[in-house]
C-alpha cells in the first residue's frame, strides 16, 4: 500500500510579509506534494459571506491546486470578525469534520482540536490538528490539553494522524503524556529537527533556543521518515523572507484506513 505523505506547519499568520510569504509556502508544497497537511495559526474572516481565498489563509495557500480544506476557529483577533485557527488541506474530499475547543480558554488563548475525516483512495483516514497553548508558564495546561487530545482521538479514531504544534519538547511531560497514551513520534532521526530554530530570521527575533516543537504523531499506526520542509528563504529583492518563523515536518505514515 502507498505511504501517505503527511506534513503539519505553522504559518505564523499575517505577520511579516505575508503578501511575499504566501507564494513561498504555495512553491514547498508544490516541491514536497503532502497528500494531507495540517496548518496552524490560520485566520478566516467568520460573517455571514462565503470564505474565499481573499478572506481565509488556509484557502489562499490551496487556491487553484485541487486541495480540499477543513477550518476550526479557535480565537478572535482583537474581539472582531477575524478568527485564528487549524486547517486541513487534503487531496482527497473531506467527508466529515468536527472542533474540540481545548481546555484552558479560561486562563489563556483559546485552542482547538480539528477533526476531519479524509476520504483516501483505500479508505478513511481521521486527521486531527491542534496547537496548544504557548506561554511558558502554562506546561500543566497543556499536559491538561495533551490529555483532553488522546482522549478525543480514541473516541473517534481506532487509528489516526495527529498534527500540529505543542509548544512542548520531545522530554517534555506534556509530549509524554501523548507518548504514554499511545501515539508515537514520527521524528527518528538523532538529528535534532528543530522547528523552531535560531537560523529563521523571524524565529531568531523570540530571543528563545533552538527547540523541536512541531510533531506528526501516529495513533493505532505507523509513521516516519520524518524530515523538515518550508526551510528554505527567498533571499531576492535585497531582503531575506522566510515562510513562517517555523519549519514544517513531512513524513510518510501507513494509512490508518477503514471502511
Amino acid at each position: 500500500m502507498t505511504p501517505v505523505r503527511v506534513a503539519t506547519y505553522n504559518i505564523w499568520h499575517d505577520a511579516g510579509p505575508w503578501p511575499r510569504r504566501l507564494p513561498l509556502i504555495r512553491r514547498e508544497i508544490e516541491r514536497v506534494q503532502p497528500d494531507v497537511l495540517g496548518l496552524q495559526e490560520v485566520l478566516r474572516t467568520l460573517d455571514d459571506g462565503p470564505a474565499t481565498p481573499g478572506t481565509c489563509q488556509a484557502l489562499a495557500i490551496a487556491a487553484g491546486t485541487g486541495y480540499h480544506v477543513a477550518y476550526a476557529p479557535a480565537a478572535p483577533r482583537h474581539g472582531g470578525p477575524v478568527w485564528q485557527g487549524n486547517a486541513v488541506l487534503s487531496r482527497w474530499p473531506i467527508r466529515e469534520q468536527r472542533a474540540f475547543p481545548l481546555p484552558g480558554a479560561d486562563v489563556a488563548e483559546p485552542r482547538t482540536l480539528l477533526y476531519a475525516l479524509v476520504e483516501a483512495p483505500h479508505g478513511d483516514l481521521p486527521v486531527f490538528v491542534t496547537h496548544l497553548a504557548w506561554e511558558p508558564q502554562h506546561g500543566p495546561l497543556r499536559q491538561r490539553q495533551a490529555a483532553f487530545i488522546a482522549e478525543q482521538v480514541a473516541a473517534l479514531a481506532p487509528a489516526a494522524v495527529l498534527l500540529g504544534d505543542f509548544n512542548a519538547e520531545p522530554d517534555s511531560a506534556e509530549m509524554k503524556t501523548l507518548i504514554d497514551a499511545g501515539f508515537t513520534d514520527a521524528w527518528t532521526s538523532e538529528a535534532a529537527g528543530c522547528t523552531f530554530d535560531q537560523a529563521n530570521d523571524y524565529a531568531r527575533e523570540a530571543d528563545e533556543p533552538s527547540c523541536r516543537i512541531d510533531y506528526v504523531l501516529a495513533w493505532g499506526t505507523t509513521a516516519a521518515d520524518a524530515r523538515l520542509v518550508f526551510t528554505e528563504p527567498d533571499r531576492d529583492g535585497g531582503t531575506t523572507v522566510w515562510p513562517s518563523d517555523h519549519f514544517g515536518v513531512l513524513a510518510e505514515m501507513r494509512p490508518p484506513l477503514s471502511g
